[in-house]
């Protein structure tokens, strides 16, 4: 452990007997020896910028501050330099006692230089450990924080490459959705107005971010499977025939057909084909009740029925909108779940778009 000379250490102690023998015994030693007299020395010493002590011997018994109230003081400053305390043989228990307050050993006088020596050896290769130790923490430390720097770093950029995939996606279910839209002049703009208050009704309700993103797709993509159905039917100016009205009842089939072939679109199959199921099991095409509806379902079978009866259509003009609320809560708890449509009309959420 010794570097020709150049290991400081650091002894207190206020009898200049004591330490006249160390500053000789430690420097034949091949030591590097600093002497204290008293605590406040030590203090002064170890507040030097670069002391370069590498390990204390510091007495028990000393007239301004003892070593007992010094050492924690010492520890405090400098935590990785380790403290001997040396204790006359009546002090034993006082320096047993040192050693629970985070001295590193104690050596009884009278001092025997051998004695020391290899309880300094000890106390330095401790030290190299401590050491080792804080520079591999450390290392860690800054291994953690660069990582951490490059997820947050990975994360961003996933983030922003989420966002541009679901504006992509988006515009996407908007152009299918226009291609609907296109067969029949009369619902223009339906599916929009359909999905913004799918997704404010959704977000009253509590629904999570990912929902109601699937929500707003399936909301677009409604009614996708009239691109099935022949205009004639779609652009009829009058009352379906009972045939006609069984072709005109595929468009939720044919659009979950159409969806399933794609991967991203599976969430929407669900809402897409039960879009037209009523609460009360009235509805098309599977007669389902209740809870067995997709909850998203019921959420744009309300926002679906109220955007049709506030547009005109081929075969009637667009109701006014009181009319079109009285027809939505008579139908509350028959076609519509009665908490979906509490809460399209007590916080007026189609204001601003239909």
């Amino acid at each position: 452990m010794k570097d020709n000379g150049f290991v400081r250490i650091l002894v207190v102690d206020d009898d200049p007997a004591i330490q006249k023998v160390l500053r000789i015994g430690l420097g034949n030693a091949g030591y590097e020896p600093v002497i204290c007299r008293n605590g406040r020395e030590c203090l002064s010493a170890l507040e030097e910028k670069g002391h370069g002590i590498k390990t204390i011997v510091l007495d028990i018994r000393m007239p301004d501050i003892t070593g007992l109230d010094l050492l924690p003081k010492i520890k405090k400053m400098d935590p990785l330099t380790p403290v001997i305390m040396l204790t006359a043989f009546a002090d034993l228990e006082t320096g047993l006692a040192a050693m629970k307050s985070q001295a590193f050993d104690y050596v009884v006088k009278p001092v025997r230089l051998i004695h020391l020596t290899a309880v300094i050896e000890k106390a330095l290769y401790h030290r190299s450990i401590l050491e080792e130790n804080e520079r591999l923490n450390r290392k860690n430390e800054e291994y953690r924080l660069a990582l951490e720097r490059k997820v947050e770093e990975r994360t961003a950029e996933l983030q922003q490459a989420y966002v541009k995939l679901r504006q992509t996606n988006l515009e996407t279910v908007r152009v299918l959705a226009e291609t609907i839209e296109a067969k029949d002049q009369y619902t223009r703009g339906h599916c929009q107005r359909v999905r913004l208050m799918s997704a404010k009704i959704a977000l009253k309700l509590g629904y999570k971010t990912q929902e109601i993103r699937t929500l707003e797709y399936a909301a677009l993509l409604h009614d996708i499977g009239k691109i099935g159905i022949p205009e004639l039917l779609l652009h009829k100016d009058s009352s379906l025939t009972e045939e006609e009205r069984s072709i005109f009842q595929m468009h939720p089939k044919i659009g979950e057909t159409i969806l399933s072939t794609v991967e991203f679109f599976q969430p929407c199959l669900d809402p897409v084909r039960q879009h037209h199921e009523h609460y009360d099991g009235s509805g098309y095409p599977d007669g389902l009740t209740g809870e067995k509806i997709d909850p998203l379902a019921k959420i744009i079978v309300v926002a679906d029925a109220f955007d049709a009866m506030t547009s005109t259509r081929p075969y009637r003009n667009a109701m006014p909108l009181e009319v079109s609320l009285k027809e939505l809560n008579r139908c509350r708890g028959s076609h519509f779940d009665p908490e979906i449509v509490d809460v399209l009309t007590r916080y007026r959420l189609f204001d601003g778009i239909i």
